[in-house]
């Protein structure tokens, strides 16, 4: 044996070394949580694959698209994938939900595509958004058709022009008083009884009743319109520009509301189209984007309804699976 290999084996430990007692010490210190703690945090049970239209696991496979894989929902006969992406899309759910909203908001089609663009690394085309809008706007519809809201007994109408190319069209409205809640919005190339008409019976199929007073300027087609639908259970208010400070300042209000929607309905040549957009925009407007006079709340919310969803991107959650 070599002499170093000796002076090493004789060399007497550091004055510095660890008692007995105090290594015991560390090692409670270190090892306090027991094993099974830490399997609980870094070993988990993978989570079922579930419907994201009825909640179902009763799911299986259906094939690989795009490297992609896809399931079929047994219950709902739903088809989707494990990834938060609308079905037979590349686009996330929730930039899908954002850009409706920025549309709703007043956002061009152009800006939104930019923003994807620029904020997500997604080059879509406008004329993608544009399809985005159109299929989320009708089963938007569709969801929400159902809803009854519990709304007062004064309700309060309005009409406003927009052009189509060269012809003019009017929009008609008419809101509930107390939950500015919007009951129905009509677009029209003529502003007569036949409209005043239409429009009050869309408003009381939603409401689910008839109001005891309409509030509405001296627009002579209200006349005959309220009194055709209403008969005389409903007292018609006529004044100018409408009856009282109340009604006045949720008119107001409601007027700065149709200049976006205006500027949302501006790039639509065709009326069938900018119908559909007016329906979305009823519910943007009702379900999803709160008022300051309403306490950040919804119309819906004060109107009692429970909202089958809150907002745009959960909308297309609900729905990105139909084909």
């Amino acid at each position: 044996m070599t002499e170093w290999v000796k002076r090493e084996e004789t060399a007497e430990m550091p004055d510095d070394r660890l008692t007995d007692d105090e290594m015991i010490a560390i090692a409670k210190a270190v090892y306090k949580e027991p094993l099974a703690h830490l399997e609980e945090h870094h070993y988990t049970e993978p989570k079922p694959i579930k419907c994201p239209r009825c909640g179902s696991i009763d799911v299986m496979k259906y094939g690989i698209k795009n490297g992609i894989q896809e399931y079929l929902c047994s219950k709902c006969k739903r088809k989707f994938t494990a990834r938060d992406i609308p079905f037979g899309m590349r686009t996330p759910i929730d930039q899908v939900g954002a850009s409706l909203t920025m549309y709703y908001n007043g956002l061009s089609l152009a800006d939104i595509a930019q923003y994807l663009k620029q904020t997500h690394n997604n080059p879509v085309d406008r004329s993608t958004v544009y399809h985005w809008l159109i299929r989320f706007t009708r089963e938007a519809v569709k969801v929400f058709e159902p809803v009854k809201p519990e709304v007062s007994d004064t309700w309060i109408a309005d009409e406003t022009t927009i052009k189509f190319g060269d012809k003019l069209y009017w929009i008609w409205d008419i809101i509930d008083r107390d939950t500015r809640f919007l009951l129905a919005s009509f677009l029209s190339p003529n502003r007569g009884t036949r409209e005043a008409k239409a429009l009050m019976e869309l408003a009381s199929q939603r409401a689910g009743k008839a109001p005891k007073w309409v509030i509405t300027d001296k627009l002579r087609a209200y006349l005959d319109g309220i009194e055709l639908v209403f008969g005389a259970d409903t007292k018609h208010i006529q004044s100018s520009p409408f009856g009282g400070a109340d009604s006045t300042n949720i008119i107001e209000r409601f007027q700065g509301t149709i200049k976006e929607r205006t500027k949302v309905l501006w790039g639509f040549k065709t009326p069938e189209t900018a119908r559909l957009i007016l329906e979305g925009f009823m519910i943007h407007y009702n379900f999803f984007r709160p008022h300051g006079s309403l306490q950040n709340r919804t119309p819906a919310e004060v109107a009692g309804i429970k909202a089958p969803v809150k907002n745009w991107t959960e909308l297309v959650r609900k729905v990105g699976g139909d084909i």
